[in-house]
């Protein structure tokens, strides 16, 4: 192969010995030709190609790019509307009056509500007029009118979905951000003011960075009046000045329902830009790319392969060094988009999980809800039904015969088991009574154990697996024995053919993720108590409905579908959490996470002495009996005077105290906590004491003791349905000291 050397003197040789002396060979006059022509073609092919790949880009990028600005949008938008639907849901019956009265715990509770969601620096409770009721982030709320604020007119005119106002520096906070709010509704379908919640639009900045850190792409969050949300790169200013009529493009106007709506602006085409439209909340988010920026890094390329092929010796080594480097470069970038997407897409699927597992927290909260109430109206009913029978069998005494006293046996055992039933829907709604206590959990378990072992039969394998050195947890022992007999139970039905339960002991560690949905109890050490099965298993649709009250999947008559719920409420009004994990065909696993006690188990006391026999009689003592219900009033009212003394019965409290205030004297109070008026039987025991001080009260409720105040008014509550003996005797307790003369 020849050299660089070899080749002049070949050229000569082929000349001839006849050449003119100087003339360029033709050899090389082509080859100088070709030297010239061929970079100057592979210039203009380049330079050709480079224009248009750079473009295709340039126009693939800003697509690209502002797909995943509209779904991270989209997610922002739909998350601040649940949250504006949980601040709605959280006021929704009451009026402005009652939403003043419990203003201080509604605006701690928007606090803690604002804490936990990054996107929004405050919330806000707006009157009709438009003036500020409550904000999350002070209290006392300061007086602030947004009627003449841009977004306040079009929700007062009855603007659907979502409204957007214009981004604003704020005064308490020196942040800017943009209102996002939805009218409030009252009953009758008026406008009644409004919930609002103050945006970040540093937040939408945020992420827009991290989708482009090159800072080559301008992103923008409109509305499609043209006003600008949220800008980046932006140095705020732009944000305050309203849209120019007649300026706003058509496709922010009319954004495109579906994909992207891409177009060049200014008078040369300098910009391109992709519009998307964000659901159906009145947003447009734009990516924007300099066409200059395109044209100088076209002009940049074009120089260097000038420069290379000026050089034809070092012009394949440059052009190859210059694509492997090109190429690294693009795999960094490439890889550092690909990067930010997955994290997108695992925040966007940590936020679907989370608003999924606060939907079915927020169901079993109504559900709950919804039980405590049916379970008032229950215990009422069976108050006055085991009172009825009371008084039959004192009536009837020993003149009843054997098919009376059976049936009336069968009405008390029918009470019985209703109360039973009530006792499992007011667990599941956390309003069981529960007497707490520093357990040593381990020791419970062992204790437990043959009993377990007797419900789960002779097929059915227990095996304990206990941690020592575990730390005392915090239960009502009865309710947590009761919890794990239900559990075992449920294991037994689940393995027809035998198997083995696992029953383990442990200290966890939970964090706020795994506690997504329970706002009852708080991360840290909880000490966990596991029963696994190598059973059938559930099914996702059957686990997610589990705790259900009256859901299961047993043959008719093999189950109520309490089991659970009870568990569920009972570890919930702990302040724990209960989770199951189970996989058709591989067995289930339920485990309940007691929080950890700070004081050692307590050691049992001596037994208490039995309680006297007998009730005494007491014939001047005088009862006011104030109850709303009339067949639970009657009764009462009955089983009293049948005993001896003087009662005057009330159908509230505001009649009871026109009682009081005309002069009737009485010996004892009792009343019903739960009643129409606007006064509560707790409220009207104080008012006594307030006017009658030293007189007894003795109040009655079939919520468990969970109405609000119950925790802190002092005074004794008989749980319904009641025993009337058990009633007659502590209203006679009660009664005695201020009554001279016991029969």
């Amino acid at each position: 192969m020849p050299t660089e050397q070899d080749v002049p003197g070949q050229a000569a040789r082929q000349a001839g010995p006849g050449a003119a002396p100087g003339r360029v060979p033709f050899s090389l006059r082509i080859l100088l030709v070709c030297s010239i022509l061929v970079p100057l073609l592979v210039l203009i092919g380049a330079a050709s190609y480079d224009r248009q790949q750079l473009h295709e880009e340039a126009l693939a990028d800003v697509d690209r790019q502002s797909a995943i600005a509209r779904e991270h949008a989209l997610k922002v938008v739909e998350t601040s509307a649940l949250v504006l639907d949980r601040i709605e849901d959280r006021v929704r019956g009451m009026d402005w009056a009652q939403i003043d009265a419990e203003g201080e715990a509604i605006q701690r509770w928007m606090l803690s509500l604002d804490e936990s969601v990054a996107q929004m620096i405050s919330l806000h409770l707006v009157r009709p007029d438009g003036r500020l009721a409550l904000l999350s982030i002070a209290w006392p709320t300061p007086q602030f009118d947004t009627s003449q604020r841009d977004y306040f007119p079009a929700m007062r005119n009855g603007a659907q979905g979502l409204v957007f106002g214009r981004p604003r520096l704020s005064r308490l906070t020196g942040i800017v951000g943009f209102v996002a709010g939805r009218p409030r509704t009252a009953p009758d379908g008026k406008f009644d003011g409004a919930v609002m919640g103050n945006m970040l639009p540093a937040y939408f900045r945020a992420q827009w960075q991290a989708l482009d850190p090159t800072g080559r792409t301008n992103f923008a969050l409109l509305r499609t009046d043209g006003q600008i949300l949220a800008a980046y790169p932006s140095s705020g200013d732009e944000l305050f000045e309203a849209p120019v009529p007649g300026e706003v493009p058509a496709m922010v106007r009319n954004p495109p329902e579906t994909g992207a709506a891409i177009a060049r602006f200014g008078s040369r085409g300098e910009w391109l830009t992709a519009f998307r439209k964000v659901g159906e909340h009145g947003l447009v988010v734009s990516a924007t790319r300099s066409l200059d920026q395109v044209a100088a890094e076209w002009w940049h390329n074009t120089a260097v392969t000038a420069v290379t092929c000026a050089f034809v010796a070092l012009a394949l080594s440059l052009t190859t060094l210059l694509a492997i480097r090109r190429w690294r470069s693009e795999q960094r970038v490439q890889l550092r988009l690909s990067q930010t997407a997955d994290e997108l897409r695992a925040e966007i699927a940590r936020r679907e999980a989370a608003e999924a597992g606060l939907m079915q927290a927020q169901r079993l909260e109504a559900l709950g809800r919804l039980t405590g109430g049916i379970a008032h109206d229950f215990n009422n009913l069976l108050t006055a039904i085991l009172g009825t029978v009371h008084l039959l069998e004192r009536h009837i005494g020993s003149a009843a015969d054997e098919r009376v006293k059976k049936l009336l046996g069968a009405a008390r055992d029918a009470v019985q088991r209703g109360a039973k039933l009530n006792a499992s829907l007011l667990a599941f709604a956390r309003r069981q009574r529960l007497h707490t206590e520093s357990l040593d959990a381990n020791e419970l378990v062992r204790g437990f154990t043959p009993l377990i072992q007797r419900a789960l039969g002779e097929t059915v394998t227990l095996a304990p697996v206990l941690e020592t050195d575990l730390p005392a947890c915090r239960a009502d022992a009865a309710q947590l024995e009761a919890a794990l007999l239900n559990l075992a139970i449920n294991a037994r039905d689940a393995m027809p053919r035998g198997g083995t339960v696992t029953l383990t002991t442990r200290l966890a560690r939970l964090d706020q993720a795994l506690l997504v949905g329970n706002p009852d109890a708080q991360p840290g050490e909880y000490v966990a108590i596991s029963l696994r099965d190598t059973g059938t298993g559930m099914a996702p649709e059957v686990r997610e409905r589990a705790f259900e009250p009256f859901f299961t999947t047993k043959p008719q008559g093999k189950g109520t579908g309490l089991g659970l719920s009870q568990v569920f409420g009972f570890v919930r009004q702990l302040g724990g959490h209960v989770a199951i994990d189970s996989t058709p065909g591989e067995g289930a696993v339920v485990t309940l996470y007691l929080p950890v006690a700070e004081e050692p188990p307590a050691r049992p006391g001596p037994p208490l002495p039995p309680p006297p026999e007998g009730v005494p009689t007491l014939a001047r003592a005088s009862i006011l009996v104030v109850e709303d219900d009339e067949r639970v009033r009657d009764v009462a009212a009955e089983t009293l005077r049948d005993a001896g003394f003087r009662v005057i019965a009330a159908q509230d409290a505001l009649e009871a105290m026109a009682l009081l205030r005309r002069g009737e004297q009485f010996d004892v109070l009792f009343s019903d906590i739960v009643m129409p008026g606007g006064m509560t039987g707790i409220e009207l025991a104080q008012q006594v004491t307030r006017l009658r001080p030293g007189m007894p009260v003795l109040l009655a409720t079939g919520f468990a003791g969970t109405v609000e105040g119950s925790a802190s008014h002092n005074f004794e509550v008989l749980q319904k349905p009641y025993d009337q003996a058990a009633l007659v005797r502590r209203i006679a307790e009660l009664a005695k000291p201020r009554n001279f003369s016991v029969a």
